[in-house]
């Protein structure tokens, strides 16, 4: 029995790194290869400004910059994403010398591939959580594999919001506490301090750990030495905001963001929390169909673990209450509920404890069901650029048009369908099932051209129609990959009919 055991640990761990790999591949070539966004173009802004001239001003934009009293604008956005920027910036104006290409241009492709480390960071801690909790062999491995490809982990890992650097943060602090060692709750405060410092927003959850870190077992020594612990790395981030806003505003308690701070509205909440979880525009459970055996899993997890089901489930309910009281609770332009994104894997989290509970064939088809329908949802909204589907429906549609507008989503869908085909970028509007024979004419807008991948985008900028067949390169090692795992899986059943 222990020969076993430790063969299937040895398979279990082998799979995860294939499936590290295989993510990592994923994410690498399915990035953009430019700024989507124009949130990041101003903490990107902010980064070129401290590398070129150790200033943090930058030319004032109405509704992303805030002016300060000697006429001076700043980023209102966190200062700990301008900060993360700096060594992609300094990067790409040492390759821009060196290979003489637009250094503007350069900074930007290098930062469209900021947030997959991120993305990885958070399946290593979601492996190492699910071990912590108890899960063994396939667990470790599969459920990263879901949570990497199967929500919108992928998506925001190959987009410039900065949704999944909280989610890898976040994750980071709340292992960093559940595990429980000095030196893990003094990086998991790190982390939850770095959090702050992306978005000031997030220091709303600090009580959540602190709660949990003084109701562990131990005696009131443990207890305020954990929480000293803990909460040291967010005072001193804490207090540099504070000096910060100071130097930046003339006012301490000012963020950045003005009067837009307060526009939380409660009574919103029985509309946009609905909204959140199952539109075709912003629904959670749409855009993520195998998150929804996670609220079959809470009970169970719960009754094992009440004290970290209290703390992850605090977290994905605080999360949706402040979103969905926000006035922007929709995002935006985006794919699916974006600020719901950094909590995707605590909603994913208690799937396992279903899983788990009184296995069964059925529950084991109906994840495997789940998950491959919630992968194949992802790949319109990592192919197809957002502002694309935004563009045809805001802009190009009559009035009269908009109102048989699909879905974000179905047009997404629609827009993939129609370039998986090879077509121009010519849409009749009936194909997005709008009454009338009129043509959307988006061939003038080269950015809409072709898949949004950085290959594409590379291939049509540079005038090397070659470089669009890069990707195919991958299949090989995508190939490869598969046949290690198919390896694994059978040393593993070799050795499980030997012993």
């Amino acid at each position: 029995m222990g020969a076993l055991q430790q063969n299937s640990a040895h398979f279990a761990e082998r799979a995860f790194r294939n499936v590290l790999l295989l993510c990592l591949l994923v994410y690498v070539f399915s990035a953009k290869g430019n700024i989507e966004i124009d949130d990041t173009r101003y903490s990107l802004s902010t980064a070129q400004q401290i590398v070129a001239h150790g200033r943090l001003d930058i030319p004032n934009s109405e509704g992303y910059t805030f002016r300060a009293p000697d006429g001076r604008s700043y980023s209102k956005f966190g200062i700990g994403l301008a900060l993360y920027y700096l060594p992609w910036v300094a990067a790409g104006d040492a390759l821009s010398r060196f290979a003489h290409l637009p250094q503007l241009e350069l900074n930007g492709f290098l930062v469209s591939f900021a947030n997959i480390p991120f993305a990885i960071l958070t399946l290593v801690l979601f492996a190492e959580l699910l071990k912590w909790f108890g899960f063994t062999g396939t667990y470790t491995w599969l459920f990263p594999l879901t949570l990497g490809l199967g929500t919108m982990t992928w998506r925001y890992a190959v987009y410039d919001f900065s949704e999944a650097m909280q989610m890898g943060l976040l994750m980071l602090a709340v292992y960093g506490a559940v595990r429980g060692t000095s030196k893990s709750i003094v990086c998991g405060g790190a982390a939850f301090a770095w959090l702050f410092l992306v978005k000031l927003l997030n220091v709303v959850y600090l009580p959540l750990f602190l709660a949990y870190l003084l109701t562990r077992p131990g005696d009131l020594r443990r207890w305020a030495r954990s929480a000293a612990l803990f909460m040291s790395p967010f005072v001193l981030a804490g207090c540099f905001v504070l000096w910060l806003n100071a130097v930046r505003f003339g006012n301490a308690w000012e963020s950045g963001y003005g009067a837009e701070a307060r526009l939380f509205f409660p009574l919103q909440l029985w509309q946009s929390v609905p909204q959140l979880l199952g539109s075709l525009d912003t629904g959670l459970f749409v855009y993520c169909p195998v998150l929804l055996l996670g609220i079959l899993g809470w009970k169970e997890f719960a009754s094992r673990y009440r004290a970290e089901a209290l703390l992850c489930g605090g977290l994905v309910a605080g999360n949706l209450i402040l979103t969905g009281a926000w006035w922007a609770w929709h995002g935006w332009w985006v794919w699916g509920p974006r600020f719901l994104v950094p909590m995707i894997p605590f909603w994913l989290l208690p799937v396992a404890f279903w899983l788990a509970h009184r296995p069964s064939q059925a529950k084991y088809w109906t994840f495997a069901l789940f998950t491959l329908i919630s992968v194949g949802l992802q790949i319109p909204g990592v192919l197809v650029k957002d502002n694309e589907i935004n563009f045809i429906k805001q802009s190009m549609l009559t009035k009269q048009e908009q109102r048989f507008a699909p879905s974000n989503y179905v047009a997404d869908c629609i827009v993939f369908w129609h370039k998986l085909g090879g077509r121009n970028e010519v849409y009749p509007v009936s194909e997005f099932h709008i009454p009338g024979d009129r043509q959307l004419d988006l061939t003038g807008h080269g950015t809409f051209i072709g898949f949004n991948v950085w290959t594409e985008q590379v291939a049509r900028r540079m005038s090397r129609p070659a470089l669009r067949w890069l990707p195919l390169a991958a299949l090989f090692l995508f190939g490869y990959l598969a046949i290690r795992v198919g390896a694994t899986i059978r040393d593993r059943l070799h050795a499980t009919t030997s012993v």
